[in-house]
């Protein structure tokens, strides 16, 4: 505006009519308005606003209006600023392996937030069971007394064999060896042949029980020695006794079809309930459809027959751009198989946590009532692909 008033006052000035100034600026070139010129309204009291000739057009855009300079003006408010360009493969990489060590550093792990991980010692010396009551040391609930046992889960696919159908070894903190579990072959779905015996295998006297998934792997279903219910023949003498039974079910939170994985898994879990006097229950049946663990997990109404336990909801961390969770030191890499578990009438109390501490090694925490069997089942099935979950 303070060059149009200039102008004006220099039209004036030198006596020009507003002809003649038209006239001289049809011989030229049409000079391109300033912004600040063509973009804002003639101020009241202006020569455009108290009759001025139309000879002054030339200094104004005339396809602005007056809301059109309302918005220009208004643009700190509504700027819209441009977005940053998006980091490279190889920048994003950088970073995530910046965070990664800095967690790792920490004892943190970005998969989950839970918090209150708890006492981690261990008040119970495995090495004091005797061989000869393993067995029942494995099957049975940890002792109420020993808090959290510590122990270790190591993959082995070093071998052909076990590329594609690895083996996996539970011992404790101690080295004091558990169980080992062997994927088996030409299964149309995931198995898993739990031994107390090194070489692993089905023999009679190591053979602790299996695992097994559905065809999706989202629900497993750990077995103790016994017959498959289908196979069940009362006519050469089986009966209900003879009938494995069921230890412990675990549930992955399925995805959508088509949709990207959003967040952490999500499990559930369901073993038999433990008394107070800290006797399980056995869930042996012949219909384990309709009276199985799941099956009662999924009904609500089987309350005083099962213990349930779920994944420790996630939080998430803005700082570092992850979910992370405080395993106090026991898991030190970042993994989606890293969880935790908690029950919905003790939310506070971590029951058990397994996670990564070296490319095929994991530790596995846990306490009463949770049995060493039941937790090495629920840890193989985080190994596992979920195709209906990933």
């Amino acid at each position: 505006m303070q060059q149009r008033e200039r102008l004006l006052a220099k039209q004036r000035s030198s006596g020009l009519a507003a002809g003649s100034m038209v006239k001289a600026n049809e011989g030229l070139p049409a000079e391109a308005p300033t912004p600040s010129a063509s973009r804002r309204p003639a101020p009241m009291g202006s020569p455009m606003g108290s009759g001025t000739p139309s000879s002054t057009m030339p200094f104004l855009n005339s396809a602005s209006t007056v809301s059109d300079s309302l918005l220009d003006e208004d643009n700190s408010r509504g700027a819209v600023i441009p977005a940053a360009p998006p980091a490279t493969k190889e920048e994003e990489e950088a970073r995530r392996r910046s965070l990664a060590q800095e967690l790792s550093e920490r004892g943190i792990c970005p998969e989950y937030d839970p918090a209150g991980a708890g006492d981690q010692r261990c008040t119970f010396d495995i090495g004091s069971v005797a061989p000869s009551e393993m067995r029942t040391f494995l099957h049975a609930p940890a002792p109420k007394h020993a808090g959290v046992l510590q122990c270790r889960i190591v993959r082995d696919r070093s071998g052909i064999s076990t590329k594609l159908h690895p083996k996996y070894t539970m011992e404790s903190d101690s080295g004091i060896f558990l169980m080992t579990a062997q994927k088996q072959v030409k299964n149309k779905t995931s198995n898993y042949a739990i031994s107390n015996s090194k070489g692993g295998g089905k023999d009679v006297d190591a053979f602790l029980g299996k695992l097994r998934s559905d065809f999706l792997g989202i629900e497993w279903v750990a077995y103790g020695p016994g017959l498959n219910p289908t196979k069940v023949d009362s006519k050469v003498g089986h009966s209900l006794g003879n009938v494995r039974e069921e230890l412990v079910a675990v549930q992955y939170t399925a995805s959508k079809w088509g949709a990207t994985a959003k967040g952490p898994r999500k499990m559930g879990v369901v073993i038999p309930h433990v008394q107070p006097t800290g006797e399980r229950l056995v869930c042996r049946t012949l219909n384990p459809q309709s009276d199985g663990l799941l099956a009662l997990q999924k009904s609500g109404t089987a309350n005083q027959l099962i213990d349930t336990y779920n994944n420790k909801p996630p939080k998430w961390n803005d700082q570092i751009g992850a979910y992370v969770l405080n395993f106090n030191k026991r898991v030190t890499e970042a993994s989606v198989k890293n969880f935790q578990l908690i029950s919905a009438t003790d939310p506070e109390t971590v029951y058990l946590q397994f996670g990564r501490v070296g490319k095929e090694v994991f530790n596995l925490d846990f306490r009463y009532p949770i049995s060493p069997f039941q937790a090495f089942a629920m840890c193989l099935s985080s190994f596992d692909y979920k195709l209906g979950c990933e």
